[in-house]
């Protein structure tokens, strides 16, 4: 494993490279959520590490990044993942984009469509929710004002949504993890959290583009509320072939949900064995679609 300090137009940041063995395809690069850092996905390794290499990246706003201006909008970080795979000499590469990194992941798609091999999208939604989009602003004054226990509250309610009549994995534990990691949050990390929501209100979420004629792979929790299988359905419908699934049992945070089956599904994507004709039993029922 290595760690390369880099830095785009003044801001500061982190990727991370991890080799397993020789590589059976292109580097794998992954692009997390809000709250997801470079090392947020050693745990998943030991399933992703079965492609050969693994880049994790705190961006500038992410993780030890330098803190981002909320002037900077998607673009910017976008063109800042793009630095990295030049500065590293990793292009081109499969990429793994879920939620606030989807939105970072498909406009690096548009821009730099030479970078890119194959492409996994999860949790995306085709639009800021309107209640989504309310929340964040309450949770930004809460988080301004020092509330962190009630900010705790409303982030649990977004991301881990009560079961009600359906099953949903580890609930009571994620509800646990999300509140521990709320608790504790320094002052910059609190700072860096409140400039990134600002920036998600502030900015285009998504882009209706073209976007180069490669695998997709688009994908949710079946019982996901802030990014609906509507709502990615409609983000599959706009990518040339792309296929569309769930995974069963699973809110937004499926990676902790069913971490060993979300790899599963992402190998097998990435290493072209057609997970649409494998009989997953994690997956709701694959769906293809033409795009634009």
């Amino acid at each position: 494993m290595a760690e390369h300090r880099l830095r785009w137009e003044g801001y500061a940041y982190t990727a991370r490279v991890s080799r397993f063995g020789s590589p059976v395809t292109e580097p794998l690069l992954v692009l997390g959520g809000s709250d997801q850092t470079r090392y947020s996905w050693t745990r998943h390794e030991r399933w992703l590490g079965e492609l050969g290499t693994v880049v994790t990246v705190d961006l500038p706003g992410f993780g030890d990044a330098d803190f981002l201006p909320v002037e900077h909008g998607i673009d910017f970080l976008a063109e800042c993942a793009a630095h990295m795979l030049r500065e590293l000499g990793l292009g081109p590469v499969n990429l793994y984009a879920g939620c606030y990194g989807a939105a970072v992941g498909l406009r690096l798609a548009q821009r730099r469509p030479e970078l890119l091999r194959r492409v996994a999208v999860q949790g995306m939604p085709d639009r800021v929710p309107g209640w989504f989009a309310e929340t964040l602003v309450e949770w930004v004054r809460l988080l301004e004002q020092e509330r962190i226990e009630e900010a705790a509250e409303e982030a649990v309610r977004c991301f881990v949504p009560p079961p009600g009549e359906h099953t949903v994995r580890k609930h009571a534990a994620l509800t646990r993890l999300m509140y521990r990691q709320f608790a504790a949050r320094t002052p910059r990390d609190v700072a860096v959290t409140v400039e990134r929501n600002r920036r998600l209100l502030a900015h285009e979420w998504y882009r209706r583009a073209p976007v180069p004629a490669v695998p997709y792979l688009v994908f949710t929790g079946e019982h996901d509320t802030l990014a609906t299988p509507d709502m990615a359905r409609s983000v599959a419908a706009d990518l040339p072939g792309a296929w569309f699934t769930t995974l069963t049992e699973c809110g937004h945070l499926a990676h902790l949900q069913r971490p060993q089956d979300f790899c599963d599904l992402l190998v097998r994507f990435f290493r072209d064995h057609r997970p649409q004709d494998a009989g997953l039993p994690y997956c709701g029922p694959f769906e293809r679609f033409q795009g634009c």
